[in-house]
């Protein structure tokens, strides 16, 4: 399942940028459903425009969206 601002903020992201590689990431949380539990992406977070394979900035970058999930609760226990 995706929400709406998950899907509309990376399309939006890339229109704003159209000559740059986009990448980011997407949060998602465990939802129970009659049939098991499904993921239900809720947000993207947006990282990088063109230098995507910089090992050191996705660290840094991946560090900061699991601050930001400790602060806001958003990312579910996988």
């Amino acid at each position: 399942m995706l929400s709406r601002k998950a899907y509309v903020k990376p399309l939006l992201h890339a229109a704003k940028y159209p000559h740059c590689s986009v990448n980011g990431l997407l949060l998602a949380e465990r939802q129970k459903h009659r049939d098991g539990k499904i993921l239900r992406i809720i947000d993207a977070v947006p990282l990088f425009h063109q230098s995507l394979t910089l090992a050191p900035m996705m660290e840094v970058a991946l560090t900061m969206v699991g601050i930001y999930d400790r602060r806001k609760n958003i990312i579910k226990a996988l």
